[in-house]
């Protein structure tokens, strides 16, 4: 464990950072999550999210095929253009609910980007 994941620790629960560890380990996924999280209702294409979160395409079609993958994102196909939604999964939207309220804290969300900061540096 390393020192960000030990002081967010101290400020967020277990299994809020099983979550993140676990499904918000990029800042593309970071940025939909969070997203969706304030706009559940919404239903998206890649490129909106894109342009959303000032993202590449690329990365965030990544990150969404992922988080279709952990249930977190409902990828649905209307006309044939795939669209993406928040998951309906009760145990997701509270985790969802929950990561919004931490991340709505200043000091969390820097803990948060610190940890996913130091990830990157950790595999390059």
């Amino acid at each position: 464990m390393d020192v960000g994941e030990l002081l967010l620790k101290k400020h967020i629960d277990e299994p809020m950072l099983i979550f993140l560890k676990n499904n918000l380990n990029t800042f593309e996924k970071l940025d939909i999550v969070r997203f969706f999280g304030l706009n559940s209702s919404s239903r998206v294409d890649a490129e909106t999210l894109a342009e959303i979160t000032n993202g590449k395409i690329e990365e965030i079609s990544k990150a969404i095929n992922e988080l279709v993958k952990t249930h977190i994102v409902d990828e649905i196909n209307i006309e044939g253009k795939k669209l993406y939604e928040f998951s309906n999964n009760k145990k997701t939207l509270e985790l969802v609910k929950r990561f919004i309220r931490y991340y709505n804290n200043n000091s969390i969300r820097m803990l948060i980007i610190g940890h996913l900061l130091n990830k990157g540096k950790e595999v390059k």
